[in-house]
């Protein structure tokens, strides 16, 4: 068959006799910070198909099924970008890339580099020189306007570190914990794990499976019996919404037993008397109550708690994007140092880093309280969150009546527009701007109102290390990966994008080994680049190397990866004379305690819920064939009884509509699912929909949320779930 369909061929003119090319590259997946290995075929320049690489990778022969995909991704499944575009129209990247240069420049020399911004998205992260250049751009044109992801979906853990602090030596991995508590994630289905949430990125069931072998036990705190729950020792299905309570009671069972550990509370933390105050009224019977679950759940969750010798505690994005998402995030953190879920001085480092190794020490780093600090947004008198700014205020950033406002917006690797919710009030805001820029390798909802849209390189046409994963796998491990093929059409690297139009503003940049709670233009050193000559890429790869446990040389020589052998290292004790301690409730925690003890009995007949899929990521592989065939729309899950009450069937359509919108979607029985919720995966549909979501791929969640009105204090992060709604039939 082969044979006679390439005589066809021949006879059309379309392929040589010459017999095919065909050869198998080691690689690393570029979907999420597990950066699971992997061999790909490629066969005539083409990408073939995809495994998993079991040979070094510490998380063994795994890859999910969007790894799987993301040769169907490459291409082309998402309607793959091979041009440039100017208002629709088509025009050579390199002179696309002129004319943004040339207009921010005058921008800039117009109204100040504050009038530009950058949002980072979920595809931008697992760019390595991509994400390195941007910021180094930004940091050298000097405008505090960074958004990313981060602060739309997970950034109450930022409040809670900026609030409480941090501990620098870390939770206990979980290859070492004898208790894992999980509220509100599925790092099953989701593939994330450290340092949030409480499993291995890479083949997380794996990881439970084995601290269950141990005779380790696992908590899921989530309303839904979902794919981790499997694993859950104790199970606590919740009304949404009331993570804040419930762990203010597991802190109060903890205090009231004297079952913290005093040792670690003692050396590392302040204000175990005003938390004691602050959570006296949220016994476990009121908290046990608001959430209508057993009393006995929270006991016993407190109890193992008090008798787990390395407990981790740690959160999804469910808790981030509730009610009370920022105390429940802190409250989260509180009852992981009352348990002392922290490695002390003499525990074993699993990976101190490869590309970048550090020395980890027992002690506390003092609240930042960053958000109290310059440079402020103009629209809110509130600061950056490890150095970002909350992305849920770029609107009011755009449209707000000063001379700094935002008027330039570069979007690199994400889309903002379905990222943010309300789109009635975000939309306007980026039809505002002077320049809107989409930096992608598909076109977006945002890239469909952008002047420009740069056609980027998929992630195997470009030079890639392990960066992202480095201080996350399980033990040292590093991989590199050259392009596997050439870049087709005309697109170009994402790093290159931000250096020719730094090199064409006349902007010297500082390439520099960057990780997160770092001030990039405060760290020193780094690799001076010319805006006359580009960086080979293979150089800043290098470079990236020049302090690990791996040369580059010896990675570029190994394509499956290296595990560097080296001695174990362990926790060291805090410098001399260290007097840095944690916050255990700090006035605003308290405050916000006393506003939610105050709180009535929930009300709300049904709340909606985000949750994630196997076979997409955000935004990313809707359109793969594996989602599609599984979710030709993001379904409205809803309890069989809850939809008999309702006198709703299996796929019927329906609305639903919160206090600030509505959205057509069909609805769909889970027996999982307990009784009062709604369970929808965003990112699906388009920006403002029509009654059709069928057609449209399903429903733009986001359309429910609002900007402006219930938004947290301090980061202004909407309520994107455990959202009041009503459901009737369509």
């Amino acid at each position: 068959m082969i044979a006679g369909r390439r005589a066809l061929a021949v006879q059309a003119g379309a392929v040589s006799l010459s017999p095919m090319e065909r050869r198998t590259a080691k690689t690393f997946c570029r979907n999420c910070s597990a950066h699971c290995a992997m061999e790909v075929d490629v066969v005539d320049g083409r990408l073939e198909g995809a495994r998993p690489d079991g040979a070094l990778s510490p998380y063994g022969a795994y890859l999910c099924p969007k790894g799987l995909a993301s040769v169907e991704f490459h291409n082309g499944a998402e309607g793959r970008l091979l041009a440039s575009l100017k208002r629709g129209e088509m025009i050579p990247t390199t002179q696309a890339m002129a004319e943004i240069g040339d207009r921010l420049a005058a921008i800039v020399a117009e109204h100040g580099p504050r009038a530009v911004a950058v949002y980072h998205g979920t595809g931008a992260y697992r760019s390595v020189l991509g994400n390195i250049m941007e910021r180094a751009w930004v940091a050298e044109l000097g405008t505090p306007n960074f958004f990313s992801t981060m602060t739309i979906d997970q950034s109450g853990k930022w409040v809670s570190a900026a609030r409480i602090g941090i501990m620098a030596s870390g939770k206990h991995a979980i290859r070492d914990a004898d208790l894992a508590v999980l509220s509100g994630g599925n790092p099953v289905v989701t593939h994330q794990g450290a340092p949030y949430a409480v499993a291995e990125s890479g083949a997380p069931g794996r990881s439970f499976e084995r601290l269950k072998e141990r005779g380790g036990k696992v908590v899921l705190i989530d309303p839904r019996r979902s794919e981790t729950a499997r694993y859950a020792d104790l199970h606590i299905q919740p009304k949404p919404g009331q993570d804040a309570a419930i762990f203010a009671a597991v802190s109060h069972a903890m205090l009231r037993d004297g079952t913290w550990d005093r040792d670690f509370v003692a050396r590392h933390c302040n204000g175990l008397e005003d938390l004691r105050a602050a959570v006296a009224p949220f016994t476990p019977e009121l908290a046990a109550a608001r959430a209508d679950v057993p009393v006995e759940q929270i006991e016993t969750l407190a109890r193992w708690l008090g008798e787990a010798k390395r407990p981790v505690v740690g959160s999804g994005t469910g808790p981030s994007m509730s009610d009370h998402s920022n105390l429940a995030e802190t409250m989260i953190d509180i009852v992981g140092l009352l348990a002392g879920g922290y490695r002390r001085a003499g525990d074993l480092v699993r990976n101190p880093g490869t590309l970048k190794s550090k020395v980890v020490r027992e002690m506390a780093l003092a609240p930042s309280r960053s958000f109290e600090k310059a440079p402020f947004c103009l629209s809110e008198p509130v600061g950056p969150l490890m150095h970002e700014m909350p992305s849920a205020l770029i609107p009011r950033e755009i449209l707000i009546d000063h001379p700094d406002r935002i008027r330039a917006l570069i979007v690199f690797g994400g889309d903002p527009l379905m990222a943010l919710g309300d789109p009635a009030v975000a939309k306007p805001a980026f039809e505002a701007l002077d320049l809107l820029v989409s930096l992608d390798c598909r076109m977006t909802e945002t890239g469909k109102l952008a002047d420009y849209v740069i056609a980027a390189s998929q992630p195997f046409e470009r030079h890639e290390l392990t960066f992202a994963a480095d201080a996350l796998f399980p033990e040292p491990f590093a991989q590199y990966s050259p392009p596997l093929v050439p870049k087709p059409g005309d697109v170009v690297d994402d790093w290159e994008f931000f250096w020719t139009v730094a090199a064409r503003m006349g902007l010297d940049l500082t390439f520099k080994y960057w990780g997160y709670g770092l001030d990039y233009a405060s760290i020193p050193g780094g690799l001076k680049l010319s805006h006359e000559t580009p960086p080979d890429p293979e150089d800043l790869c290098r470079f990236l190397c020049s302090d690990g446990a791996v040369t580059f040389e010896e990675l570029a020589a190994n394509p499956g990866g290296v595990r560097p052998r080296r001695d174990p290292e362990y926790v060291l004790p805090a410098p001399e004379g260290w007097e840095q301690k944690l916050e255990l409730c700090p006035p605003d925690v308290a405050a916000e305690l006393a506003l939610v003890a105050e709180e009535g009995p929930d009300r709300a007949r049904l709340r909606l819920t985000c949750r994630r899929v196997l076979h997409a990521l955000n935004g990313a592989f809707r359109e793969s064939r594996g989602n599609r065939r599984r979710h030709p729309v993001n379904h409205a899950y809803m309890n069989p009884d809850d939809m008999t009450e309702l006198g709703l069937e299996d796929g019927a359509a329906i609305e639903i509509a919160s206090a600030h919108g509505a959205i057509r979607a069909f609805v769909k029985g889970e027996d999982r699912l307990r009784r009062g919720v709604v369970s929808m995966t965003h990112m699906f549909g388009t920006l403002e929909g029509t009654s059709d979501a069928r057609a449209e791929g399903g429903s733009n969640v986001g359309r429910l949320t609002s900007l402006t009105e219930q938004v947290q204090p301090i980061n202004f992060m909407p309520r994107f779930s455990a959202l009041p709604v009503e459901v009737r039939k369509a």
